[in-house]
């Protein structure tokens, strides 16, 4: 290793990647931007199995198990084995010509990513080489609309080889790059523009994935510097710009780092050299510059004694990494001669905002370590720290103290060795040989709270401090503390001893304001409201650097901590954000954090967590931001439209102070400055953008203004939906009390609420105007960014499900979200989407509509824990005909015994349990079912005399013995014969109670009965009488049975004129009378008299008869005919 020697590259390259690698974000996380797929991205939270522990690190399982096939690939290859991790949410193994790829957690995981939960491997093969084969030259990613990742894998001497779907290994294309010979080193991360392929020299080929005469292809371009006069001079003019760089640098490549640009600024390809040097390629400009001596300067400012000799120190680059949009993180290894021959590491900062000077702006030690020899170690940066790896070690190294001990993991003592590390979706992630994907967990703390500014290693920078800005650096604690005496006054006094590092004062007005910690979360306690007080404040302060917001009644008396004295309305919501995020690191160092209770929602009532609020005015601040970038964009014009009518038009709610609307009036202030000044409530622009009336002259236009309406919208949603994961990351929102996704002033339903005016937009954008839209491309835009915003609302309203009041209003808004892109034919983007959030129902209509079972069924299976069957179980029972049918001959087969138990639950749903038992030859239970269906049914006789016959036919089929089978025999013979006496009932009782229709409801017997007794028919005969009689054997109440038999006699006694009885011929009465002539069709027909025929005393005494026994005639006759009756028993008996 010649840390002597210096240099710098000599390839160009192009300057229009716009993805970032791996660097850090402005919350002060580490992170990457990821590939999404174009429907779906989830978030979750991730815990494993304990591999390696020390007091200050723990390092876990992450993710899911690895697959059988890379467990081989690592066990038993026979050469070297790399791996890489994408923030896509794939991993991939290298082992000679073969790619191991699987994805490393499941779309529910703590990576926003589209890969799928699974744990399937996908093979392919690599072309031929003569070298060796490595993870850094293939990169998985995800194409716009892609379901499954598309591979490019790149041979050292230069082969590209292109497949669009890893899920099919032989499609693929090869491309060659044409090097001269020159070794790949490494392929970048996948961006819309492209991949970057550096070589071990550093000349660079940009590959873009393409389509050509309908066939996927790569194009291999590699760039080249302008031709223009210095650029065709070469690079012997050049040094008279860029200074001397000998010709026997080292060249070398350590890494490539693409730095998106923001606003009109152009994305930016830096590539470091061991020598160290450095390339820039911004736009067409190429700049090359040499590292060793700022970087030399910077060590020595620092970290050598005064008059120390620069000469003594060697430096040499071994890894890089981005910082933000304009910074690199460089780790180099120092050797300072003169002094010792150990080797010490240190990470620099280097800020490339100006490609033509780029700064070191800080150099920061690995302190408390030096290297062993050997390998040298590669880096990924934390927030205090610095986590240097080899394959057999872990070493994390502090960067900010100097004493602090150093937390070393020897991993080749426990077998393993290391095979990479990254940082995804925040979380510093290990691959090790032996383990897989682990997760390194830091117990104290290490990892910082999030930084609203964007400064190396967590540590503000003087270049990007800017403290003049911020007001609060020129406060006086004391003299505030002279002035203020209520709780927000001295908080913020408090505060300010705490930015001026005074922690004695800051703790004792602590202290006094807040004497004992509550016992339980209080609601809105003076702490808490005092905190989101002076939290809004912060948000909403005017620029006091700006002479147009004095007042004219002269200075404000308020203590503006979020005020700046910048002049740009960047810088100055910039400020806030830094002010923010120190007002939050001083309630945690002062303990204030952890002793957060909850506040009243100011918008629609309930209670939210504080930590909560806090996290929506985080939010409220990257909406400002992301707004007034895009506002310089080409459809700024549509945000100033939005602002204009929430400062001045029909939106507006006058809550400015008058010399405010004094000064608006006049025109000293425009209504973006008042717009962006009160930070707090910027969600209403949102809700102006939404709600904004598109042209009506063309359908184009009308569809060109909603697409770029949507895409401002997604953008801003996606910025806020970084900072609410970056806030929940850290721990800043309560489990119990999800954070609020508006403004603690907004109001998250009704009418000045932002969701419903999105989902209007939404329905607006593709049943308005996608399909009358002629152009292909502007209505695929226009698809495309709805279901962005689809996916994004969702997320956005998915709090309302938590809550049993507002849950109904999720569900029906998801449908209004969802239900738009099948209308358009967007099914596959409809089933995604309903997919990810749960609909249920919709994926259930959508595989029926398609007659698509298998996928239906697949559904099930993925969805089981969560109730999915049972879902398509109550969806098919609710329909008819076919699809009611399909739930048993269908679903019912294959998860028989999950419906046999759904169906059972509920009585209604017995009917379908029948035929539910009797497709699977269950006769028995089948016939029970029918014949408890017979018994319950009372809305129709049809219906219950159908259920009872099929019960019937069930036992005949069974085989069961007689013993099984008679009772439910006799309770369904029971069942018919009521049927029959309700189908027989007389024609003028049937007209007369309108049962003469087909079918009619079951009556009760005992009803039945009544009707004959009250009839006033006089066709009614003996025989109706009879049937009457045999009602009363359902009757289960025998005292009830007996007095309805006595009334049925007694009507039939009535039946008849007993004026002129003829007492000397009592037979021809008995003869002659309806009620001796039933009591013999009674005898004739089997039926007992003894318990049919009430005793004469009964007919004598009954109230009904009172008049007819007072005539002795009528006494006599019937006394006579109970003695025939006596007598003819007596003679039965006795024969």
């Amino acid at each position: 290793m010649d840390f002597g020697s210096t240099g710098a590259m000599r390839s160009p390259f192009s300057p229009r990647v716009r993805q970032s690698i791996t660097g850090r974000r402005p919350m002060g996380l580490s992170s990457t931007k990821k590939n999404q797929s174009k429907f779906m991205q989830s978030a979750g939270d991730q815990s494993g199995d304990v591999v390696y522990k020390t007091p200050m690190t723990t390092i876990e399982t992450y993710g899911m198990p690895l697959p059988v096939m890379v467990t081989e690939a690592l066990t038993f290859a026979s050469g070297e084995v790399s791996v890489r991790m994408s923030p896509c949410g794939w991993c991939w193994v290298v082992s000679g010509r073969r790619i191991v790829s699987w994805a490393r957690s499941p779309s529910s995981s703590g990576m926003s990513s589209p890969a799928p939960g699974s744990t399937i491997a996908r093979e392919l093969t690599l072309p031929q080489t003569d070298l060796a084969h490595k993870a850094d030259l293939v990169v998985i990613f995800y194409e716009d609309g892609a379901q499954m990742p598309s591979c490019i894998g790149v041979s050292p001497e230069g082969t590209v080889r292109y497949w669009s779907s890893v899920g099919q290994e032989g499609v693929y294309v090869d491309i060659s790059c044409e090097l001269a010979g020159q070794e790949c080193e490494r392929l970048s991360d996948y961006t819309p523009e492209g991949l970057v392929l550096a070589t071990t020299t550093c000349t660079v080929v940009l590959l873009t994935p393409t389509v050509v005469d309908g066939r996927a292809t790569v194009t291999c371009r590699q760039l080249r510097p302008p031709s223009g006069w210095l650029g065709g001079i070469g690079r012997r003019v050049s040094l008279l710009f860029f200074g001397s760089m000998p010709a026997h640098a080292d060249t070398k490549l350590v890494g490539v780092v693409v730095l998106p640009g923001s606003g009109e600024t152009e994305s930016t390809i830096a590539l470091v050299s061991g020598g160290p040097a450095l390339q820039l390629w911004r736009g067409t400009e190429l700049y090359e510059h040499e590292l060793r001596r700022p970087l030399t300067e910077a060590h020595a400012r620092d970290h050598l004694a005064p008059h120390g000799d620069l000469n003594s120190l060697e430096i040499m680059a071994l890894d890089v990494r981005a910082s933000g949009n304009n910074g690199l993180l460089l780790l180099i290894a120092t050797v300072n001669v003169a002094r010792s021959p150990e080797m010490r590491y240190a990470i620099a900062h280097i800020s490339v905002e100006d490609p033509s000077h780029p700064r070191v702006t800080s150099l920061a030690l690995a302190r408390g370590w030096a290297a062993e020899g050997g390998e040298a170690p590669r880096f990924v940066p934390l927030a205090h720290r610095a986590m240097l790896y080899t394959t057999n070690y872990i070493a994390l190294v502090s960067t900010t103290m100097s004493n602090d001990k150093v937390d070393y993991i020897d991993i080749c003592g426990a077998g393993d060795r290391v095979l990479g590390a990254e940082i995804c979706g925040g979380v510093p992630l290990i691959f090790s040989a032996k383990h897989g994907v682990l997760a390194l967990l830091c117990n104290d703390n290490m990892i910082s709270t999030p930084s609203m500014c964007e400064s190396p290693m967590g540590s503000p920078c003087p270049s990007d401090t800017c403290e003049g800005n911020l007001s609060l650096y020129a406060i006086d604690p004391h003299e505030v503390s002279l002035v203020t005496r209520d709780a927000c006054g001295k908080l913020k006094t408090a505060f300010l001893f705490h930015v001026r590092r005074d922690a004695v004062a800051c703790r004792a007005l602590v202290a006094e304001l807040f004497a004992g910690a509550p016992s339980e979360r209080d609601v809105d306690s003076v702490l808490d409201r005092t905190v989101l007080t002076i939290a809004t404040e912060m948000l909403d302060d005017v620029p006091t650097g700006d002479p147009r917001w004095k007042p004219r009644g002269g200075r404000v008396a308020d203590v503006s901590l979020g005020s700046s004295a910048a002049l740009e309305l960047e810088v100055q919501l910039r400020d806030k954000q830094r002010a923010f995020t120190l007002f939050i690191d001083f309630l945690r160092a002062v303990g204030l954090w952890q002793r957060l209770g909850l506040v009243t929602n100011e918008s629609g009532g309930g209670v939210m967590s504080t930590e909560s609020a806090l996290g929506a005015l985080a939010e409220q601040l990257a909406i400002a931001t992301t707004l007034r970038k895009l506002q310089h964009g080409a459809d700024g014009q549509l945000i100033d439209a939005a602002i204009n009518e929430v400062v001045n038009g029909s939106s507006s709610e006058g809550e400015e102070e008058e010399w405010v609307e004094e000064a608006l009036s006049s025109g000293a202030l425009s209504p973006v400055d008042v717009c962006y000044r009160r930070a707090s409530r910027v969600w209403r622009v949102l809700r102006a953008l939404a709600r904004a009336p598109p042209p009506q002259h063309a359908a184009r236009a009308r569809a060109l203004h909603d697409a770029a309406t949507i895409n401002i919208l997604t953008s801003v949603m996606q910025a806020v939906h970084k900072v609410r994961a970056q806030w929940q990351a850290n721990g800043s929102a309560a489990p119990a009390s999800p954070p609020s996704p508006h403004s603690p002033h907004s109001p998250p339903l009704g009418p000045r609420a932002l969701l419903p005016a999105l989902v209007d937009l939404h329905k607006r954008a593709l049943t308005g105007f996608a399909l009358n839209c002629g152009e292909a491309s502007l209505r695929a835009a226009l698809y495309e960014a709805a279901g962005a915003l689809a996916d994004l609302l969702l997320s956005e309203a998915d709090h309302l499900r938590h809550s049993s009041h507002t849950a109904h209003l999720y569900e029906r808004m998801r449908r209004d979200v969802i239900q738009p892109f099948i209308d358009e034919g967007q099914v596959e983007r409809a089933a995604a989407l309903a997919e990810k959030f749960k609909d249920f129902e919709l994926l259930i209509e959508m595989c029926i509509k398609n007659d698509d079972y298998d996928r239906l069924f697949s559904y099930i299976d993925k969805y089981t824990s969560e109730g999915m069957a049972e879902t398509t179980f109550a969806w098919l029972a609710e329909r008819s005909g076919r699809l009611r049918a399909a739930l048993v001959r269908v679903v019912g087969v294959r998860w028989a015994g999950r419906l046999r138990e759904w169906l059972g639950a509920a009585p209604p749903r017995a009917p379908l349990l029948a035929l539910h038992q009797l497709q699977h030859a269950h006769h028995l239970r089948a016939a029970a079912t029918l014949a408890h269906l017979a018994r319950n049914e009372h809305d129709s006789l049809g219906r219950m005399t159908t259920m009872a016959s099929l019960a019937k036919l069930c036992l005949v089929a069974s085989d069961e013995t007689d013993v099984q089978t008679s009772e439910i025999w006799q309770k369904l013979e029971s069942r018919l014969s009521l049927a029959e006496l309700h189908t027989s009932l007389p024609r003028d009782i049937k007209i007369h109670h309108g049962l003469d229709e087909d079918d009619t409801k079951v009556l009760p017997p005992e009803e039945l009965v009544q009707m004959y007794i009250e009839s006033d028919s006089s066709s009614l005969t003996e025989y109706d009488y009879k049937k009457a009689l045999d009602l009363t054997d359902f009757i289960q109440d025998m005292e009830r049975r007996d007095d309805l038999r006595l009334r049925v006699w007694c009507a039939c006694i009535c039946r008849d004129d007993w004026s002129n009885c003829r007492v000397d011929s009592p037979n021809d009465e008995l003869n002659s009378k309806m009620f001796f002539r039933l009591i013999d069709l009674v005898h004739i027909m089997g039926g007992d008299l003894e318990l049919l025929l009430p005793p004469v005393e009964d007919i004598l005494t009954a109230p009904e008869l009172a008049e007819l026994v007072s005539d002795s005639r009528f006494h006599f006759i019937i006394k006579y005919g109970y003695e025939c009756v006596d007598t003819t028993r007596n003679i039965m008996v006795e024969g």
